[in-house]
């Protein structure tokens, strides 16, 4: 076995020497002795027999044993050499061991002694390693936070307890399976010492700078503490989701490159080629992190109950993609608003300018048609006049009448007065006669010119007053039309022109016959009667004398 293999392979402080003494060509240590330990058939602790070998490695074997008295009860069973815990208090540790209770640590149900070997039982878990889980591929940091979040509470679990593990590596994480959910499941208590011990083991690849100090003697021996599981735990991490060929010090073949190694680990733990999908803030978060959870000094290292809170970070890269693909559908929202809204705005001013121009025809009818009452009443008007002076004349005519009758009666009355053959009395009855008839025919001509004058005067004033309102109406008709277009012209100004249409068309033109140029006036004498005109004298009836 090579020197690289060693350094993958759990050690203790007894076999570092002649892993890491770089005086010389490296040598392979010689293992615990575990030929002597119990075999398939043999029953240990009085209660198991041992079923099939399940694995060896250098500190002892791990069968299935099933329990003498309830053979359908199987457990784990490992053996480890009593040599192993050579200077320990091996029962004050067990039973430590035992009171570290957490879902996520592989659970110590009994455990014993013999004078050659010690011997411990544990649940039997379906699953695989996370060592056997990496050689297909890497974890997705998504995964890893699933695994190793678990495993970092677990180990605060065990701090708790006043041990550490001291042997973290993708070996010694069990990815058992429970319900069809994964269930990581920290193994290999067998190393494990009080927090505070001088006892030192691990494997040298994922080993902190205090524990790789310890097992080779070297002179700048660092104060050990729990604080070495939280490096063993970054660097599991790290290669699990890196992967072995960006890992720092895969390929360490002495002391000094894993020195080189754990340096490059605590500045630069993520090569240019690792994650290439990773950039940006949660590259940088990563980094940082592990630049942390790898310092060099224990004292600047977290320990790993922080580690567990600061596991989050793995979680940062979906975290930016869920907030990019939020960000991304509240601008589409955004968008689709102010599309329906700039739309909405566009209808609006379109049915708007429609409504204004369909206002502006209105009122420009109702012009035309305010202008032509005016018309038919200043009709009216004339028509009036010319009856006055129809009136007038024949009231001239009544008067000329009434002179000649005037002029007719004296000269009867002469006719009578010399007419000597009549008596006295005949001469006053004709005389009477006369004048009753020239009374009566006079009162029919006054009753008849001041019938028509009254008539006149009447009439006159009602076609003043349609005049008057005619022309309150128009001018009110022409201000609103005034008012509609300077409405009309603003909304053109903002509204987006019609190109399909060619140029807008003035609105007068598109429905009435006022100018556009101008507000409407009162008609020239070629388009319209004068609304206003002057009303000719009315001459007052000539006195009529008796």
């Amino acid at each position: 076995m090579g020197t690289r293999s060693w350094f993958r392979t759990t050690i203790t402080e007894a076999l570092a020497a002649t892993v890491v003494d770089e005086s010389g060509p490296a040598s392979v240590p010689a293992p615990f002795r575990t030929e002597a330990l119990p075999d398939v058939g043999n029953i240990v602790g009085g209660h198991y027999r041992l079923v099939r070998l399940l694995g060896k490695g250098m500190f002892g074997k791990v069968y299935v044993a099933q329990r003498v008295d309830v053979p359908s009860h199987q457990v784990a069973l490992k053996l480890v050499p009593r040599e192993v815990y050579s200077g320990r208090n091996v029962e004050r540790e067990l039973v430590m061991l035992a009171a570290a209770s957490h879902p996520n640590i592989a659970q110590l149900k009994d455990h014993g002694t013999t004078e050659s070997y010690v011997w411990l039982t544990m649940p039997v878990y379906e699953g695989e390693t996370l060592a056997d889980r990496l050689r297909r591929s890497t974890l997705s940091l998504e995964e890893a936070y699933e695994i190793f979040l678990p495993i970092a509470r677990a180990l605060d679990a065990l701090h708790e307890a006043g041990l550490r593990h001291q042997d973290i590596k993708p070996e010694n994480i069990f990815l058992a399976t429970f319900a069809g959910r994964l269930h990581p499941i920290l193994l290999d208590l067998g190393v494990a010492a009080e927090r505070d011990a001088t006892f030192v083991a691990g494997t040298i690849l994922y080993a902190s700078p205090e524990q790789l100090s310890a097992l080779s003697k070297a002179p700048e021996s660092l104060s050990l503490s729990d604080k070495m599981d939280t490096y063993c735990l970054a660097s599991t991490l790290l290669v699990s989701v890196v992967g072995p060929s960006h890992f720092p010090g895969e390929g360490a073949d002495s002391r000094l490159a894993i020195v080189k190694a754990q340096s490059i680990r605590a500045s630069q733990p993520l090569a240019y080629s690792a994650l290439p999908e990773l950039s940006g803030v949660p590259r940088d978060m990563l980094r940082d992190a592990f630049c942390r959870w790898l310092d060099p000094d224990p004292k600047k290292r977290p320990p790993v109950s922080l580690m567990a809170e600061e596991l989050e970070v793995l979680l940062e890269p979906q975290r930016e993609r869920k907030r990019r693909s939020e960000r991304r559908k509240l601008r589409q929202k955004i968008v689709r608003r102010a599309t329906l809204a700039a739309i909405l705005v566009v209808a609006a001013v379109g049915a708007l300018f429609a409504y204004s121009k369909r206002e502006t025809l209105r009122l420009a009818s109702e012009l035309n048609r305010a202008r032509a009452e005016g018309a038919a009443s200043f009709d009216k008007l004339d028509t009036c006049v010319a009856s006055h002076q129809l009136a007038q004349r024949d009231a001239q005519i009544c008067r000329d009448a009434k002179a000649k009758e005037q002029v007719e009666f004296k000269s009867m009355l002469e006719g009578i007065s010399k007419s000597g053959s009549l008596s006295e009395g005949e001469r006053a009855r004709q005389i009477q006669a006369l004048q009753a008839t020239f009374s009566t025919r006079l009162k029919t001509c006054e009753d008849g010119l001041g019938s028509v004058a009254k008539e006149r005067a009447t009439r006159e004033a009602q076609l003043v007053a349609e005049r008057d309102d005619q022309k309150k109406l128009a001018d009110g008709r022409a201000a609103d039309l005034d008012r509609c277009r300077a409405e009309s012209s603003a909304e053109a100004r903002i509204a987006p022109p019609d190109r399909s249409s060619g140029p807008p068309r003035p609105a007068a033109a598109q429905g009435s016959s006022a100018p556009a140029s101008s507000a409407p006036g009162p008609p020239t004498p070629a388009s319209a009667p004068n609304p206003n005109p002057p009303l000719p004298p009315v001459p007052a009836p000539p006195a009529v004398s008796d």
